[in-house]
């Protein structure tokens, strides 16, 4: 492992806070093949092969409200044990019908989620062996508050932090 000079912004970057305001998920059972990094990549942490999902699968669009979703990291282990733990919090406004089916259908399913950042770049929550979880807590919210809606938490532990850099399968597979 070869480390480099880590200098800092140079005035050009986009460093703004938050997430995209669409975000993208799918079942770990309609993945046929998972994301990798490139062969002999310089770096392995960033996954430049996409999914490839099952027949008839695909990745899964999920809105959260502006200015209400981040990503943090924890620190998961003891030295010389580290890992981490991803943790995506957002907020779904309203309760549709079909937001109550994800919320009560997904409590005990394993998910892969990809989270778009405002500079481009996409974060993978989730890996072939460490699946990612949700979490959704509905609310009604006071009358003179934001109004209804569900707090959405999704979490996994990863030994690494991925980016995604490939095309997320939004139509489903042949």
């Amino acid at each position: 492992m070869a480390y480099k000079d880590l200098l800092g912004p140079d005035g050009t970057e986009n460093n703004m806070g938050g997430t995209a305001q669409i975000v993208y998920y799918a079942k770990v059972s309609e993945i046929q093949t998972y994301a990798a990094p490139a062969q002999n990549a310089t770096n392995p942490y960033v996954h430049t092969q996409p999914f490839v999902m099952k027949t008839g699968k695909k990745f899964y669009q999920l809105y959260t409200t502006l200015d209400t979703s981040q990503l943090d990291y924890g620190e998961v282990g003891e030295f010389d044990g580290k890992s981490f733990k991803p943790e995506l919090k957002m907020f779904y406004p309203g309760l549709t019908e079909d937001w109550v089916q994800f919320i009560n259908d997904a409590k005990n399913d394993k998910f892969v989620f990809i989270v778009p950042l405002p500079d481009g770049k996409m974060i993978q929550i989730g890996t072939d062996k460490f699946f990612a979880y949700v979490m959704g807590l509905p609310k009604t919210g006071l009358v003179s508050g934001r109004g209804k809606g569900s707090e959405l938490t999704v979490m996994s532990y990863q030994p690494n932090i991925l980016i995604y850099a490939a095309a997320v399968p939004l139509t489903a597979a042949a």
